[in-house]
């Protein structure tokens, strides 16, 4: 189906600033059906009419043209009710698949998922200090391995790939754990732009924040929230923006920079505020552990075993931080809920959840609407899953701001 709206869609050229023709009418119509359907699970043609808005012509057009794509299967008639049976419709999970590319001070994640969000495939490399080289010749031989081993993976199916990086250009600041020449070579180098002439598909580069969240947006708990904050716990502390349903990068690809907000210092010197990072980030829980761990936080995110009091006490700093910054966060947005994930056992997600929601309850309890802490639904996968999802939002969401802008 390479040609038609739902694989080609052409940016609108710098300049336009508002209206959308009959053409990019129709691929925002296409688009949002197959949002709603991956929103809801299943969706009949009534559901999608009473939806949108749109005429019933034009939800039969829409939904028997995503079908013949591929997009859409048709499921078994729901019967039981008056008047004919009623045909849902749900994403098909091999219509399009994409590979997600994730960097961090200690290793590189290569996910490739399909269409509904299932991790298909899944490697990862240590590294003591990695570099972009090493990291480029990762990512090159294990999107190789797992295209070999996967052969119904065809090359027309792939959305494409995205790098979720802390070393991003835009966010790349000093750090104390590279050394100065990893950190100059991440400068000099353009990832996105070398991987880019490897593949034939497109790369997309966003800081590990922003995939993080784009990851719970598309196939997570944020799939069902119309507005939130999310925060990711990894070797600083990430974040993400989605506003009205749609991810909210920023201008400068920057939104929901968490790590870098200010909070009550909690016994750190005389400090009266730290960066959030100094509290809640797993570098801050290495440091309180000071290499009683073995390094397992690092190299065993989903068990780290008994780490004792070090940890309770992370966890009680990591939570004030958290909920310091999201009664900042709903005093200027006026959301309703916030995500909280990271490279950590869900045990422990849970406990930081939960100690933050207690801190919470009593400031935000006069709100219209009740505030929800919720858990991410990925864990240490959420960059690499969040990653593989932009190629797949940028070409198959209702997005406008991917539709119609620069």
């Amino acid at each position: 189906m390479t040609g038609t709206s739902f694989f080609s869609v052409e940016k609108i050229g710098s300049g336009r600033s508002g209206g959308t023709t009959q053409a990019e009418s129709r691929i925002y119509n296409e688009r949002l059906v197959v949002t709603l359907v991956r929103r809801h699970g299943q969706l009949a043609k009534t559901d999608l009419t009473r939806l949108t808005g749109l005429a019933p012509q034009t939800i039969t057009t829409i939904v028997n043209r995503a079908a013949e794509a591929g997009l859409l299967r048709r499921l078994e008639p729901m019967r039981g009710k008056l008047g004919q049976p009623s045909v849902p419709y749900a994403l098909n999970p091999d219509a399009a698949f994409s590979f997600g590319l994730k960097i961090d001070h200690h290793s590189a994640d290569v996910a490739l998922i399909n269409f509904t969000g299932e991790v298909v495939a899944f490697e990862r490399a240590e590294f003591v200090h990695p570099g972009p080289e090493d990291v480029m010749a990762f990512a090159r031989s294990a999107i190789e391995r797992l295209r070999a081993a996967h052969p119904s993976v065809l090359e027309e199916r792939i959305a494409g790939l995205g790098i979720a990086s802390p070393f991003h250009p835009g966010s790349l600041g000093e750090d104390a754990v590279l050394p100065q020449p990893r950190i100059q070579a991440w400068r000099k180098i353009d990832i996105r732009a070398e991987l880019d002439r490897v593949f034939d598909w497109p790369v997309f580069l966003h800081n590990d924040g922003t995939m993080a969240v784009a990851a719970e947006l598309m196939f997570g708990a944020g799939a069902f929230l119309a507005d939130f904050l999310h925060a990711y716990i990894g070797h600083c502390v990430g974040g993400g923006l989605a506003l009205d349903h749609h991810l909210h990068p920023g201008r400068n690809k920057l939104a929901g920079a968490l790590g870098d907000m200010p909070v009550p210092a909690a016994g750190h010197g005389n400090e009266p505020t730290v960066p959030l990072s100094r509290l809640a980030s797993l570098r801050a829980l290495a440091d309180r552990l000071n290499g009683a761990d073995d390094g397992r936080i690092w190299s065993s995110p989903d068990d780290w075993g008994d780490l004792g009091p070090p940890l309770q006490d992370w966890i009680e700093a990591a939570s004030g931080g958290l909920a310091h910054v999201v009664m900042n966060a709903v005093a200027l947005l006026d959301i309703d809920n916030v995500v909280i994930d990271g490279a950590m056992p869900k045990e422990v997600r849970k406990e930081i959840a939960k100690a933050t929601r207690r801190k919470l309850a009593r400031s935000l309890a006069g709100r219209p609407q009740p505030f929800s802490v919720l858990e991410g639904a990925f864990g240490h996968l959420g960059p690499a899953i969040g990653g593989a999802s932009i190629p797949l939002l940028v070409k198959y969401s209702n997005d406008r701001d991917v539709l119609f802008k620069d």
